[in-house]
């Protein structure tokens, strides 16, 4: 079977479907879907949820879907792309659900951690390998910017796996479903994070180098008072400790 547009697999099997669905309880309040595709949750979700707004990219599939939801009031279907969507003029407190595209789980992921509080938890499909870069530990080779801003930011409760026949076409990895929650008190506000990334994404951006090569600016004085050693690789680094980076780095500049 050749690929679909946009590189998507749909989910297929109905009873990870239900399953997903029931993993947000009875009464879900508002749901925003991205990436609905055929519907699989979608009419699972439109029943359960006192609004849903669904958010697909490829126009055939939500002209589809409007006209399955034509005189629902409480099911939106928009054609729009998800990384360009600002879920922030959606009602506080929204559930977002979502079988998200392989290619771009991981940009979707950190756009919509710095959303924080505003959104309930986050109920998604990804990669496998995704699920593990967002739990990975200090030393963990799959550990990178997006495992160290998702355990700063949030709480991670794996749900179930999926294998390639619960999707068409069946992909050639194994996918997770998993809850993913904001942290009731980050360490950072929100003002605090765009510089906090931006450290974060240096540190990674030259995986094989050390810490000193990937942040050339800092002075001994700054690594001195972080407690780091610079000749360390930024996967070693647990939360904590880029938490320190940061403060000795800012400390520098004063």
């Amino acid at each position: 079977m050749s690929r679909v547009p946009l590189g998507q697999h749909f989910l297929v099997d109905a009873e990870r479907a239900a399953a997903m669905v029931a993993s947000l309880g009875a009464r879900p309040g508002m749901v925003v879907e991205i990436g609905p595709g055929r519907g699989a949750l979608t009419f699972g979700l439109a029943a359960a949820a006192s609004r849903l707004l669904a958010i697909e990219k490829d126009p055939r599939l939500a002209a589809a879907l409007r006209r399955a939801f034509a005189g629902r009031e409480r099911v939106e279907v928009r054609c729009a792309d998800a990384l360009e969507e600002d879920l922030s003029a959606c009602p506080a407190g929204f559930r977002l659900v979502g079988n998200l595209p392989y290619a771009v789980a991981t940009p979707l992921l950190l756009r919509w951690m710095r959303l924080g509080a505003h959104v309930a938890d986050l109920t998604v499909m990804v990669q496998r390998e995704v699920a593990r870069r967002l739990a990975a530990p200090p030393g963990d080779p799959a550990r990178g910017r997006l495992s160290v801003l998702a355990q700063l930011l949030l709480t991670a409760e794996p749900l179930f796996d999926l294998g390639p026949e619960c999707f068409d076409p069946p992909p050639r990895v194994v996918s997770s479903a998993l809850r993913l929650a904001p942290r009731p008190r980050p360490a950072l506000g929100a003002a605090e994070l765009p510089g906090f990334e931006r450290l974060v994404a240096r540190a990674f951006a030259r995986r094989r180098k050390t810490l000193r090569n990937n942040l050339p600016e800092l002075s001994a004085a700054a690594w001195d008072a972080a407690g780091i050693d610079p000749g360390r690789r930024a996967e070693t680094l647990s939360v904590a400790e880029f938490l320190r980076l940061r403060a000795a780095a800012d400390s520098a500049q004063v």
